[in-house]
C-alpha cells in the first residue's frame, strides 16, 4: 500500500503514474493521472458524503489516512478520521484539504488541465447521487438538499476563487438524469479496456446530445 501523502512528492507521484501506466496501458502519464483520478473520486467523496446523509455527524478524512495499493484499492485508517457538526470543515476537508493537493499533484507532473481533473471528480459525484435517488427514494429531498448545497457552495470550500466544478455537477432537481461531460477524459485513449467500451458513457466526443 502506497500513502496517497506520498504522492504530493514529485518522484513517487510519477513512479506511482508510471506504474498504472503500464499497468492500465495507457499511452502517457497524462491519460493515466486523469484515469487515477477517476478512481481516486469514486471511492473517497462518497465516503464523506454518505457520512452527511446518513450520520450524525460528518466525516474528514486527511489524506494521511489514505493509502492506495498497486491494484488500486483505496483504504482509510478509521483511526486518523474525524468526525465535525460543522459543515463548512467538512466540504473544506473533502475539497481544499484532500482532493484539491491531489488534483495538483497530478497536474503538475502530467500538466493535465485541472478542469479535466475537476470535472473527473464531479462526475463521480453525480453518479454518487443519480444512485442514492434511485437507491432511497423515500429519501430524495434529504439527497436533493444535499445536492443542492453542494452546488452552491463558493469557491473557498476548494481553496479556488470560484466553485470548479459548478458547471459540471448535475442541477439538484434532476439528480436522475446523466449529464453528458463538457471535456474528455482520455478514457477512449486507454489501449486496451476492462470495459466493453470505445468511450466512457457520458463523453461529449461520443454523444451527439451532449451539453455545450
Amino acid at each position: 500500500m502506497i500513502p496517497v501523502l506520498g504522492l504530493m512528492e514529485e518522484v513517487k507521484c510519477i513512479e506511482f503514474l508510471n506504474h498504472q501506466m503500464q499497468r492500465i496501458y495507457a499511452p502517457n502519464l497524462k491519460v493515466t493521472a486523469s484515469m487515477m483520478m477517476k478512481k481516486y473520486a469514486q471511492v473517497l467523496p462518497a465516503q464523506v458524503l454518505d457520512s452527511m446523509l446518513w450520520e450524525e455527524q460528518a466525516k474528514i478524512i486527511p489524506l494521511s489516512s489514505c493509502t492506495i495499493s498497486e491494484q488500486l484499492d483505496i483504504r482509510v485508517d478509521a483511526l486518523q478520521v474525524k468526525y465535525t457538526d460543522s459543515r463548512q470543515e467538512a466540504w473544506e476537508g473533502l475539497f481544499a484539504y484532500h482532493i484539491l493537493p491531489l488534483l495538483q499533484a497530478f497536474h503538475q507532473v502530467t500538466n493535465i488541465p485541472l478542469f479535466i481533473l475537476w470535472e473527473n471528480v464531479a462526475v463521480r459525484l453525480n453518479s454518487f447521487f443519480r444512485k442514492a435517488v434511485e437507491k432511497y427514494p423515500d429519501h430524495r429531498q434529504r439527497i436533493i438538499e444535499l445536492a443542492r448545497e453542494l452546488n452552491q457552495l463558493d469557491g473557498s470550500y476548494f481553496d479556488c476563487m470560484n466553485h470548479p466544478m459548478s458547471s459540471y455537477l448535475t442541477n439538484p432537481n434532476s439528480l436522475s438524469e446523466q449529464k453528458i461531460r463538457r471535456t474528455c477524459c482520455y478514457f477512449h485513449k486507454l489501449e486496451k479496456k476492462k470495459e466493453t467500451l470505445t468511450h466512457c458513457l457520458v463523453c461529449p466526443l461520443h454523444n451527439k446530445n451532449c451539453s455545450s
